[in-house]
Protein backbone atom coordinates (compact mmCIF):
# COMPACT_ATOMS: atom_id res chain seq x y z
CA UNK A 1 0.00 0.00 0.00
CA UNK A 2 1.49 3.04 -1.11
CA UNK A 3 0.37 7.05 -1.26
CA UNK A 4 2.94 9.20 -2.83
CA UNK A 5 3.31 13.16 -2.73
CA UNK A 6 3.25 13.71 -6.35
CA UNK A 7 3.27 17.71 -6.44
CA UNK A 8 4.91 19.99 -3.45
CA UNK A 9 3.76 23.12 -4.76
CA UNK A 10 6.11 24.91 -2.08
CA UNK A 11 8.70 22.75 -3.89
CA UNK A 12 12.37 22.89 -2.46
CA UNK A 13 12.11 26.24 -0.75
CA UNK A 14 12.00 26.15 3.09
CA UNK A 15 9.42 29.04 2.42
CA UNK A 16 7.07 29.50 -0.35
CA UNK A 17 4.44 32.81 -0.59
CA UNK A 18 1.32 32.37 -2.54
CA UNK A 19 -1.54 34.74 -2.94
CA UNK A 20 -3.72 33.98 -1.23
CA UNK A 21 -6.88 33.94 -3.74
CA UNK A 22 -5.32 31.42 -5.94
CA UNK A 23 -5.07 27.41 -5.50
CA UNK A 24 -2.28 26.15 -3.95
CA UNK A 25 -2.35 22.53 -4.32
CA UNK A 26 -1.01 19.45 -3.11
CA UNK A 27 -1.32 16.62 -5.20
CA UNK A 28 -1.05 12.92 -4.32
CA UNK A 29 -1.21 9.36 -5.87
CA UNK A 30 -2.90 6.26 -4.48
CA UNK A 31 -1.72 2.94 -4.98
CA UNK A 32 -3.28 0.66 -2.54
CA UNK A 33 -1.45 -2.70 -3.46
CA UNK A 34 0.72 -4.27 -6.31
CA UNK A 35 -0.84 -6.72 -8.74
CA UNK A 36 1.18 -9.36 -9.74
CA UNK A 37 -0.72 -10.79 -13.16
CA UNK A 38 -3.80 -10.68 -14.70
CA UNK A 39 -5.24 -13.22 -16.82
CA UNK A 40 -8.35 -14.75 -17.93
CA UNK A 41 -11.16 -15.78 -15.02
CA UNK A 42 -14.51 -17.03 -15.01
CA UNK A 43 -16.59 -14.04 -16.24
CA UNK A 44 -14.11 -11.51 -16.25
CA UNK A 45 -10.00 -11.33 -15.26
CA UNK A 46 -8.34 -12.88 -12.26
CA UNK A 47 -6.14 -10.80 -10.95
CA UNK A 48 -3.55 -12.38 -8.22
CA UNK A 49 -1.88 -9.40 -5.97
CA UNK A 50 0.31 -12.03 -3.85
CA UNK A 51 -2.07 -10.94 -0.23
CA UNK A 52 -4.86 -12.79 0.87
CA UNK A 53 -7.92 -10.23 0.75
CA UNK A 54 -10.83 -12.54 1.90
CA UNK A 55 -11.30 -11.31 5.39
CA UNK A 56 -11.24 -7.39 4.05
CA UNK A 57 -13.29 -8.16 0.63
CA UNK A 58 -16.30 -10.24 -0.45
CA UNK A 59 -18.28 -10.56 -3.71
CA UNK A 60 -20.15 -7.75 -4.59
CA UNK A 61 -17.55 -5.34 -3.50
CA UNK A 62 -15.94 -2.79 -6.00
CA UNK A 63 -12.15 -2.35 -6.95
CA UNK A 64 -9.98 -0.38 -9.71
CA UNK A 65 -7.77 -2.18 -11.37
CA UNK A 66 -4.80 -0.74 -13.47
CA UNK A 67 -2.42 -3.39 -15.10
CA UNK A 68 -0.65 -3.20 -18.40
CA UNK A 69 0.16 -5.91 -21.07
CA UNK A 70 1.97 -6.31 -24.39
CA UNK A 71 -1.02 -4.82 -25.95
CA UNK A 72 -4.20 -3.52 -23.97
CA UNK A 73 -3.84 -1.92 -20.50
CA UNK A 74 -6.58 -3.30 -17.81
CA UNK A 75 -7.29 0.59 -16.50
CA UNK A 76 -11.42 0.54 -14.50
CA UNK A 77 -13.34 -0.27 -11.76
CA UNK A 78 -15.16 -3.44 -11.79
CA UNK A 79 -17.04 -5.57 -9.55
CA UNK A 80 -15.99 -8.83 -7.34
CA UNK A 81 -17.30 -12.02 -8.55
CA UNK A 82 -15.13 -14.32 -6.63
CA UNK A 83 -12.17 -14.02 -4.43
CA UNK A 84 -9.85 -17.11 -3.34
CA UNK A 85 -7.00 -16.23 -1.42
CA UNK A 86 -4.50 -13.52 -2.85
CA UNK A 87 -7.02 -14.10 -6.79
CA UNK A 88 -9.64 -11.78 -7.23
CA UNK A 89 -12.06 -12.11 -10.26
CA UNK A 90 -13.74 -8.84 -11.30
CA UNK A 91 -16.30 -8.24 -14.21
CA UNK A 92 -13.89 -6.44 -16.80
CA UNK A 93 -14.12 -8.17 -20.05
CA UNK A 94 -10.78 -10.41 -20.48
CA UNK A 95 -8.34 -9.14 -23.27
CA UNK A 96 -5.04 -10.41 -22.63
CA UNK A 97 -2.75 -11.47 -19.95
CA UNK A 98 -0.85 -8.32 -18.30
CA UNK A 99 1.82 -8.25 -15.25
CA UNK A 100 2.27 -5.24 -12.85
CA UNK A 101 0.14 -2.51 -11.80
CA UNK A 102 -2.31 -1.78 -8.94
CA UNK A 103 -5.66 -1.83 -7.31
CA UNK A 104 -7.11 0.36 -5.26
CA UNK A 105 -9.70 -1.78 -3.00
CA UNK A 106 -9.83 -0.19 0.07
CA UNK A 107 -12.87 1.07 1.84
CA UNK A 108 -14.18 4.22 2.69
CA UNK A 109 -11.10 5.79 2.03
CA UNK A 110 -9.94 9.30 1.60
CA UNK A 111 -6.64 11.43 2.20
CA UNK A 112 -6.82 13.99 5.34
CA UNK A 113 -4.81 17.11 5.63
CA UNK A 114 -3.69 19.55 8.65
CA UNK A 115 -1.97 22.74 8.67
CA UNK A 116 -0.37 22.78 11.46
CA UNK A 117 2.45 25.01 13.34
CA UNK A 118 6.20 25.44 12.32
CA UNK A 119 7.44 24.97 15.66
CA UNK A 120 5.26 22.32 17.30
CA UNK A 121 4.30 19.91 14.25
CA UNK A 122 1.56 18.26 17.05
CA UNK A 123 -0.29 22.03 16.90
CA UNK A 124 -2.99 22.88 14.59
CA UNK A 125 -3.00 25.96 13.08
CA UNK A 126 -6.70 26.01 12.55
CA UNK A 127 -9.08 23.53 13.96
CA UNK A 128 -10.41 21.57 11.08
CA UNK A 129 -8.61 19.12 8.37
CA UNK A 130 -9.04 19.19 4.23
CA UNK A 131 -9.78 16.01 2.99
CA UNK A 132 -10.13 14.44 -0.24
CA UNK A 133 -11.06 11.35 -1.73
CA UNK A 134 -10.05 11.69 -5.38
CA UNK A 135 -10.87 9.68 -8.19
CA UNK A 136 -11.24 6.09 -8.48
CA UNK A 137 -7.13 5.77 -10.27
CA UNK A 138 -6.15 7.52 -7.24
CA UNK A 139 -5.53 11.05 -8.26
CA UNK A 140 -5.21 13.09 -5.02
CA UNK A 141 -5.66 17.09 -5.36
CA UNK A 142 -6.17 18.74 -1.96
CA UNK A 143 -6.01 22.41 -2.31
CA UNK A 144 -4.65 24.64 1.25
CA UNK A 145 -5.62 28.11 0.12
CA UNK A 146 -9.37 27.63 1.14
CA UNK A 147 -8.18 27.62 4.94
CA UNK A 148 -9.49 31.49 4.97
CA UNK A 149 -12.28 30.90 3.67
CA UNK A 150 -12.99 27.93 6.03
CA UNK A 151 -11.96 30.13 9.05
CA UNK A 152 -13.79 32.56 8.10
CA UNK A 153 -17.25 30.46 8.44
CA UNK A 154 -16.36 28.90 11.47
CA UNK A 155 -19.52 29.73 14.35
CA UNK A 156 -16.86 31.48 16.32
CA UNK A 157 -15.94 34.18 14.14
CA UNK A 158 -19.17 33.78 12.30
CA UNK A 159 -18.81 38.18 11.46
CA UNK A 160 -16.38 37.60 9.43
CA UNK A 161 -13.57 39.58 10.90
CA UNK A 162 -11.03 37.37 12.10
CA UNK A 163 -9.05 37.40 8.49
CA UNK A 164 -5.34 37.53 9.46
CA UNK A 165 -3.44 39.21 6.24
CA UNK A 166 -0.73 36.25 6.35
CA UNK A 167 -1.02 32.53 7.24
CA UNK A 168 2.15 30.51 7.42
CA UNK A 169 2.06 26.95 8.45
CA UNK A 170 3.37 23.49 6.98
CA UNK A 171 1.29 20.58 6.17
CA UNK A 172 0.90 17.03 7.27
CA UNK A 173 -1.28 14.32 5.72
CA UNK A 174 -2.59 10.12 6.30
CA UNK A 175 -4.69 8.32 4.42
CA UNK A 176 -8.03 7.30 6.66
CA UNK A 177 -10.14 4.29 5.34
CA UNK A 178 -11.67 1.34 7.15
CA UNK A 179 -9.73 -0.45 9.76
CA UNK A 180 -7.12 2.46 9.51
CA UNK A 181 -5.07 3.87 11.84
CA UNK A 182 -2.28 5.94 10.56
CA UNK A 183 -0.12 8.19 11.90
CA UNK A 184 0.18 12.19 10.37
CA UNK A 185 3.33 12.06 8.07
CA UNK A 186 4.77 16.23 8.15
CA UNK A 187 6.00 17.37 4.98
CA UNK A 188 9.08 18.84 6.88
CA UNK A 189 11.03 22.37 6.65
CA UNK A 190 8.09 23.36 3.74
CA UNK A 191 6.43 25.98 5.01
CA UNK A 192 3.33 27.58 2.94
CA UNK A 193 2.55 31.34 3.58
CA UNK A 194 -0.65 32.77 2.20
CA UNK A 195 -0.89 36.39 1.75
CA UNK A 196 -3.72 38.61 1.39
CA UNK A 197 -2.14 41.89 0.76
CA UNK A 198 -3.92 43.98 3.16
CA UNK A 199 -4.33 44.61 6.51
CA UNK A 200 -8.32 45.28 6.31
CA UNK A 201 -9.90 42.41 8.09
CA UNK A 202 -13.07 41.84 5.84
CA UNK A 203 -12.35 39.90 2.86
CA UNK A 204 -16.18 41.01 1.24
CA UNK A 205 -14.72 44.55 2.22
CA UNK A 206 -10.81 44.02 0.86
CA UNK A 207 -13.15 42.16 -2.56
CA UNK A 208 -15.99 44.90 -3.09
CA UNK A 209 -14.54 48.67 -1.55
CA UNK A 210 -11.81 50.04 -0.46
CA UNK A 211 -10.14 53.22 -0.43
CA UNK A 212 -6.61 52.90 -1.93
CA UNK A 213 -5.82 49.25 -3.49
CA UNK A 214 -1.54 48.35 -2.20
CA UNK A 215 0.41 45.15 -4.01
CA UNK A 216 3.01 43.92 -1.38
CA UNK A 217 6.09 42.84 -3.81
CA UNK A 218 6.82 39.22 -3.77
CA UNK A 219 3.91 37.20 -5.07
CA UNK A 220 1.66 37.35 -8.57
CA UNK A 221 -0.98 40.05 -8.27
CA UNK A 222 -3.36 41.44 -11.02
CA UNK A 223 -6.10 43.98 -10.56
CA UNK A 224 -9.67 44.85 -12.03
CA UNK A 225 -11.65 47.33 -11.97
CA UNK A 226 -15.62 47.90 -13.63
CA UNK A 227 -17.47 51.10 -13.71
CA UNK A 228 -21.08 51.10 -14.12
CA UNK A 229 -21.69 54.51 -14.31
CA UNK A 230 -21.83 56.59 -17.79
CA UNK A 231 -18.12 55.08 -18.79
CA UNK A 232 -19.32 54.62 -22.58
CA UNK A 233 -17.50 57.67 -23.82
CA UNK A 234 -14.86 57.84 -21.19
CA UNK A 235 -11.14 55.83 -20.95
CA UNK A 236 -10.31 54.70 -17.57
CA UNK A 237 -6.68 55.00 -16.45
CA UNK A 238 -5.02 54.25 -13.07
CA UNK A 239 -1.61 55.80 -11.57
CA UNK A 240 0.82 54.48 -9.34
CA UNK A 241 3.47 55.12 -7.17
CA UNK A 242 6.24 53.25 -5.36
CA UNK A 243 6.35 53.80 -2.05
CA UNK A 244 9.75 52.75 -0.01
CA UNK A 245 8.93 50.75 3.78
CA UNK A 246 8.09 53.77 5.61
CA UNK A 247 5.58 54.60 2.67
CA UNK A 248 7.71 57.38 1.61
CA UNK A 249 7.38 57.99 -2.69
CA UNK A 250 10.61 56.50 -4.41
CA UNK A 251 11.33 57.38 -7.96
CA UNK A 252 9.51 54.95 -10.31
CA UNK A 253 10.77 52.19 -12.29
CA UNK A 254 8.95 50.73 -15.64
CA UNK A 255 5.18 48.87 -14.83
CA UNK A 256 3.00 49.09 -17.97
CA UNK A 257 0.61 51.99 -18.62
CA UNK A 258 -2.86 51.16 -17.12
CA UNK A 259 -5.20 52.32 -19.56
CA UNK A 260 -8.52 50.59 -20.60
CA UNK A 261 -9.04 48.65 -23.78
CA UNK A 262 -12.47 48.89 -22.91
CA UNK A 263 -15.07 51.89 -22.08
CA UNK A 264 -15.64 51.47 -18.86
CA UNK A 265 -13.34 48.17 -17.77
CA UNK A 266 -9.65 48.00 -17.23
CA UNK A 267 -7.78 45.21 -16.31
CA UNK A 268 -3.93 44.93 -15.28
CA UNK A 269 -1.58 41.45 -14.37
CA UNK A 270 1.77 42.38 -12.91
CA UNK A 271 4.07 42.47 -16.45
CA UNK A 272 6.69 39.92 -16.67
CA UNK A 273 9.05 42.30 -17.14
CA UNK A 274 8.34 44.61 -14.67
CA UNK A 275 11.11 46.86 -12.81
CA UNK A 276 10.46 48.94 -9.89
CA UNK A 277 13.02 51.13 -7.41
CA UNK A 278 15.41 48.79 -5.40
CA UNK A 279 14.14 50.89 -2.33
CA UNK A 280 10.56 50.07 -3.49
CA UNK A 281 8.42 48.00 -1.04
CA UNK A 282 4.56 48.79 -1.98
CA UNK A 283 2.57 50.13 -4.76
CA UNK A 284 0.09 51.90 -4.36
CA UNK A 285 -2.95 52.37 -7.05
CA UNK A 286 -5.31 55.79 -7.71
CA UNK A 287 -7.42 56.71 -10.29
CA UNK A 288 -6.34 59.54 -12.68
CA UNK A 289 -9.56 61.71 -12.34
CA UNK A 290 -9.26 63.94 -15.25
CA UNK A 291 -9.47 61.11 -17.79
CA UNK A 292 -12.52 59.81 -16.02
CA UNK A 293 -14.46 62.86 -15.15
CA UNK A 294 -17.74 61.75 -13.79
CA UNK A 295 -15.82 59.30 -11.40
CA UNK A 296 -15.52 61.16 -7.90
CA UNK A 297 -12.71 60.39 -4.60
CA UNK A 298 -15.99 59.89 -2.13
CA UNK A 299 -17.06 56.50 -4.32
CA UNK A 300 -14.61 54.52 -3.16
CA UNK A 301 -16.79 52.75 -0.70
CA UNK A 302 -19.77 52.39 -3.66
CA UNK A 303 -19.68 48.67 -4.49
CA UNK A 304 -19.77 49.80 -8.84
CA UNK A 305 -15.77 49.10 -8.12
CA UNK A 306 -14.87 45.90 -7.75
CA UNK A 307 -11.21 44.91 -7.42
CA UNK A 308 -9.61 41.41 -6.94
Amino acid sequence: MALTLVTNPVGSAAVKLFPGFRPVEFVFKREDLAVTSVESGSGGIQINVGTDLTSYLEAGDTIYVYSEGAAYTYDGTGIILGITASDITIDIPYVQDATGGYINYLKNYYVEMQCVDRAFATSQVLPFSLTSDGDAAGNIIIDVSVVNDLNRQREAIADGHLIDSRKEFEVQYRQVYDGSAEAFTLINNKAVVLVYATDEPDTDEILNAFDTPKLYLGYPAALVIAHEEDAASSTMQMVYRELDANQIEVASGVLTELDSDVNGFLSWEWPSDASVSLATKYIEFDFDLNVLSEYDSNEYAATDYVTN
